[in-house]
């Protein structure tokens, strides 16, 4: 596998990163839509979004030409080491996990201490919203995956090849 093809995977997990960033942002765009004075800031938050999607098409659509365009000419010789394909799917698994895992982290540290503290503060009960019980499903799902993704990328390996190419005898 070429180095541009690992650019190229890169970028294609950036423009997936931004999606994911644009859709998590969607919902407060749409809250906008209650508000009768905010007009020209729905206009502009219409406009950030839709170029924001414009920009992840581009990333996937064009991540070959945009890895070349990144990387500079190399005057030395390339390594005679280079990674093959299952390798660098491996790695591309584990780095999705650690990915995830840096979003997960937070959001886990925050709902514990929130409910530490609403513990801490003597009450036998305090009630918690549906949104809050959603985000904290939210958080152990994404936990989940993130572990799956880091320990299991080998399980996860064989799964997309046999998918891909049918029952496969050894896949190492």
């Amino acid at each position: 596998m070429a180095r541009e093809d690992l650019v190229a995977v890169a970028v294609r997990i950036f423009a997936v990163f931004l999606l994911v960033t644009v859709v998590r942002s969607f919902p407060s765009a749409m809250a906008l839509l209650d508000q009768p004075e905010s007009r020209p800031s729905l206009v502009l938050v219409g406009v950030v979004l839709m170029g924001s999607l414009s920009v992840c098409a581009v990333l996937w659509f064009f991540p070959l030409t945009i890895a070349r365009k990144l990387l500079p000419a190399m005057r030395e010789p390339r390594s005679e080491t280079a990674m093959s394909g299952s390798v660098a799917l491996s790695v591309g698994l584990t780095l999705l996990g650690v990915w995830v895992l840096a979003y997960a982290l937070p959001d886990a540290l925050y709902w514990a201490t929130l409910f530490l503290l609403s513990r801490q503060v003597g009450a036998a009960y305090v009630p918690w919203g549906y949104e809050q019980i959603a985000s904290v499903v939210t958080t152990v799902a994404e936990l989940s995956l993130a572990a799956w993704l880091i320990f299991g990328s080998s399980g996860i390996k064989r799964l997309l090849l046999r998918y891909r190419q049918g029952p496969l005898a050894d896949v190492a």
